[in-house]
């Protein structure tokens, strides 16, 4: 990968397709194509964590995935575990945040559960006379984990076995499973999730969205790769240039430059030698609305000041420019979407953004 960047940084050129695509702008603001797309999330796998999240067993993080709460666990048995975030009780949920645990107990009736989800104690038990509690638990969830990511399902008919399999080999090499929660912020956009899911996958727009913030650093001498669902995209900072007078053996072990890797449908994991980032995005509750999830990921654990102040400084530079820039401009696009546009057009530039539509479209199909 570094050689295809380095080649294209000396030419001034950049993987492209071999067409241009036009989409039609209703896929943005049409309520019924809305509903299909909340639908198809619900049935299809999610990444949704790092392994080292949930290092040892005990270790917990909760999660929002389109509005469903979910409780992941590293189970005694060392498996990674996720269960739907709430009591069999009255709903409400029984673990917050993330951190190490052998119960987890409602706040509001303190039924308490296992690390497997059994139901464990239930205050007041013979005030239940007549209710099988033998039969009541968190509701589990499909659940796995590949090149150190953790994978799950909503819907408990569809399995995740092998969902990462087409970039497993590209995926196992940046070892996930050391990576822990750092950093976190959360947006609510006034723009459909696909637009904000499509700022993440070109840098056509590099020069002028980003001239004065990562276009002194970066350049659009792109690569673009495509894994069945998934993708990537790998982009140089100028440092680049030093690597032609090197060896090949003597280049440095991680990239220089950002990796984005596009996981299907809509987590977008970002790796630079400077921030670890991953993005989760959901369709909002209507056409024109998302959610996005921005997770910061460090090296478990982070020992120092020194450790957690670079952390945060990665953290803080990588969501500047996706919240003051890259977004705004998805919500430009939505506007623009709701008065008039009848159409985008995706250049040669722009495979990858191309790609996660026709993957989209496909996926409608199937889940329907």
């Amino acid at each position: 990968m570094t050689r295809r960047v380095l080649d294209h940084f000396l030419t001034k050129g950049l993987d492209i397709t071999e067409d241009v695509k036009i989409v039609p702008a209703d896929v943005f603001t049409s309520a019924q194509r809305h509903v299909a797309d909340r639908e198809m999330m619900r049935r299809v796998p999610h990444v949704i964590a790092w392994g080292g999240e949930i290092a040892e067993p005990g270790d917990f993080t909760t999660k929002d995935v389109m509005g469903t709460p979910v409780l992941l666990v590293r189970g005694k048995d060392g498996l990674a575990k996720a269960f739907a975030n709430v009591c069999a009780h009255r709903g409400a949920q029984v673990a917050d945040g993330c951190g190490h645990a052998t119960r987890f107990t409602c706040p509001y009736h303190a039924w308490s559960y296992d690390l497997d989800g059994r139901l464990a104690s239930v205050p007041g038990r013979r005030m239940f006379d007549g209710v099988d509690l033998s039969q009541l638990g968190l509701r589990p969830l499909p659940a796995g984990e590949q090149a150190g990511l953790i994978v799950v399902a909503l819907d408990q008919s569809v399995s995740v076995d092998g969902f990462l399999d087409d970039a497993l080999a590209d995926l196992t090499s940046f070892g996930f499973h050391r990576y822990a929660h750092a950093q976190s912020m959360d947006l609510q956009l006034r723009a459909n999730w696909k637009l904000a899911v499509d700022v993440n996958f070109e840098g056509y727009h590099f020069p002028f969205l980003h001239k004065d913030t990562l276009a002194p650093i970066v350049t659009n001498n792109s690569v673009f790769d495509i894994f069945g669902a998934h993708c990537r995209w790998a982009f140089p900072f100028r440092n680049i240039e030093d690597l032609r007078e090197l060896p090949e053996q003597d280049w440095p072990e991680r990239f220089s430059g950002s990796v984005v890797y596009g996981i299907f449908p809509s987590c977008v994991l970002v790796e630079s030698p400077v921030s670890t980032l991953m993005l989760r995005i959901y369709p909002g509750d209507t056409a024109d609305t998302s959610v996005v999830h921005m997770i910061g990921g460090a090296l478990h654990p982070m020992v120092t000041d020194a450790d957690r102040m670079l952390a945060q400084a990665g953290f803080d530079g990588a969501t500047a420019v996706l919240r003051d820039e890259d977004f705004p401009a998805a919500e430009a696009c939505q506007r623009g979407a709701e008065h008039g546009l009848e159409q985008i057009i995706l250049g040669r530039s722009e495979p990858l953004v191309q790609h996660l539509h026709r993957q989209w479209d496909a996926a409608l199909m199937l889940t329907r």
